[in-house]
């Protein structure tokens, strides 16, 4: 990124993968730039925590061959020989039985469908993989496309269970374009014609990634505060002057806010932003998950998507046959996670709790599994972690820039078409900084 106009003062809200990629682009520039972030470290979502004698991310991660932005971003960071590719099994848990899932020849031995609809089903991936104008799929929800071209038994045997254990009650509103997103990014990080599942993971955690940011951050001047809160932004005549956090002011030539649409509301004035509509209408759901150390593995599957509606997780994640147990003691490291209202009753159920109906379901899926075995186990809540994406979503969709001059937003629910992701972070990162960028050139 060149720069050649006037150097600024600029605070960012979140040091998240989105608040770290801007702020490193910016101080790149020549800008001075100060981040807070209300956790002990910086990472967000995508922080990771001591465990076995390494690094664990909180919830389990991964990333695609398709997922340009944040390889670049690795490569320009000199951590090429840190990033592990790898070739992995998926499963898919339907009615008391486990499948394997991961290749055309699994999808035909799919009994669970009719012989013609496992064909339907794989080729539901292939039609996708090719589609330029995702646009089409704005009006209607994944539901009725997928019923309308592919039939009733697919919906009703596979994605129709997957998307009531992602959005529960708001299932049937989920726009195309989100499972259009997604089978398009798992599709394009296959080898050898769709049927090989090859999958990217920085060796030590993706905290690697996020301290190497954060130490180019520092060392170009930049400073990153953490567990410090923003109350509020400061706003004179119509421009971002700085914000309010932990009772002292901060004065800054522009402001970017990295938070979720929730948060924002508390501390702009999204009326006079222009933003309301926006703020108001965008909702998230939260996570749940429970890392545990055990001493036996559950078989030879990574992902395992459990499409029960009495199951308390929608996927069951080995981490161990992904990356080798020998980064963690030798001992076998598997993840429970579950996408869900803040209000449900398990996000607000007690971590015994949350163990107890975990442990007792995966049981149940897996005889293999004994809690005798289980080492050590713990459990991240996070209330912003899945944005909603229901029919007509660009309607309602934020934009970098807002009525307030020098206030800008980056955050999950932007990267829009794409789902959720670490390299889509990367990308609105490195997208606001230039926008910032460009509006204060000379």
């Amino acid at each position: 990124m060149i720069y050649t106009g006037e150097l600024m003062n600029i605070g960012i809200v979140g040091a998240g993968i989105a608040g770290l990629a801007a702020a490193y682009r910016l101080v790149n520039a020549g800008h001075k730039v100060t981040i807070f972030e209300k956790d002990e470290k910086p990472g967000g979502l995508a922080r990771s925590f001591d465990f076995a004698g390494n690094k664990l991310d909180i919830f389990y991660r991964h990333i695609f061959k398709s997922d340009t932005d944040i390889i670049k971003l690795i490569n320009e960071l000199n951590l090429t020989k840190e990033l592990i590719w790898k070739q992995v099994k998926m499963g898919f848990y339907y009615k008391g039985k486990t499948y394997n899932f991961t290749t055309p020849v699994d999808l035909l031995l799919f009994s669970p469908l009719p012989f013609f609809d496992r064909i339907k089903l794989g080729l539901i991936s292939l039609f996708l993989k090719d589609v330029k104008d995702w646009k089409k799929f704005e009006k209607i929800t994944a539901k009725e496309w997928i019923i309308k071209n592919f039939g009733k038994n697919i919906y009703e045997v596979v994605w129709g269970p997957l998307l009531e254990q992602k959005f529960a009650e708001k299932a049937d509103k989920i726009a195309m374009t989100w499972l259009y997103g997604r089978i398009s990014a798992r599709f394009k990080s296959r080898e050898a014609g769709g049927v090989k599942e090859v999958l990217g993971y920085l060796n030590g955690s993706f905290q690697k990634l996020i301290n190497v940011l954060a130490d180019n951050i520092i060392k170009k001047g930049g400073q990153i505060l953490t567990r410090i809160s923003v109350n509020k932004v400061i706003i004179e005549d119509s421009k971002a002057k700085g914000v309010f956090a932990a009772d002292k002011k901060y004065d800054f030539d522009a402001v970017l806010l990295t938070c979720a649409p929730a948060i924002i509301k508390e501390i702009v004035d999204i009326k006079s932003a222009g933003i309301e509509k926006s703020i108001n209408s965008i909702d998230y759901h939260g996570s749940v998950a429970l890392a545990f150390r055990t001493k036996k593995s559950l078989g030879n599957i990574y992902w395992l998507n459990v499409a029960d509606k009495e199951s308390p997780f929608v996927a069951v994640v080995e981490h161990t046959n992904f990356i080798s147990k020998e980064n963690y003691n030798g001992d076998v490291v598997i993840y429970l996670g579950k996408y869900l209202s803040t209000q449900d009753e398990l996000y607000k159920s007690t971590n015994e709790e949350i163990k107890n109906r975990f442990f007792n379901y995966l049981k149940k899926i897996n005889p293999l599994f004994d809690e005798k075995d289980v080492l050590e186990y713990f459990i991240f809540k996070e209330p912003f972690t899945q944005p909603i994406i229901p029919v007509n979503f660009s309607e309602i969709k934020m934009d970098y820039k807002c009525n307030i001059q020098g206030l800008y937003f980056a955050n999950m629910s932007m990267i829009y078409p794409e789902d959720r992701g670490m390299s889509y972070s990367v990308k609105i990162g490195n997208e606001v900084a230039e926008i910032i960028n460009n509006d204060y050139k000379k």
